[in-house]
């Protein structure tokens, strides 16, 4: 059963970050999704957020990307903030300091990588 804080947001433990990519790897089958931020180095609050970056095939813009993912949780009681990348886009922008996947790359935990 969850645990809410005072100010009504949920907890965030390791169970919810599971049923969260799980719920993602079945809707999109993604070929890849990475925890970053502060749950990924160990030092995340009661109310961090989710950081996760995907990647995965899509011929929507990126901003839609992240929408459609992020709407699997419309009622969710705490944060999440969705990054979703092509493999294009990936090797695009892989080596490139100081971009999102740079600090994905650096810190990210692989929770989901396609066999």
């Amino acid at each position: 059963m969850p645990t809410f804080l005072e100010n009504g947001v949920q907890v965030v433990d390791q169970e919810l970050i599971d049923d969260v990519v799980h719920r993602i790897v079945e809707r999109f089958h993604p070929q890849r999704i990475v925890l970053f931020g502060s749950r990924a180095r160990g030092d995340a609050g009661p109310e961090s957020d989710i950081d996760l970056f995907i990647e995965m095939e899509s011929d929507l813009r990126p901003i839609d990307r992240a929408v459609e993912v992020a709407s699997l949780f419309d009622h969710r009681r705490w944060g999440l903030d969705v990054f979703v990348y092509t493999p294009d886009e990936v090797v695009a922008h892989r080596g490139r300091i100081g971009n999102l996947l740079s600090y994905v790359d650096a810190e990210g935990k692989v929770l989901y990588e396609c066999p």
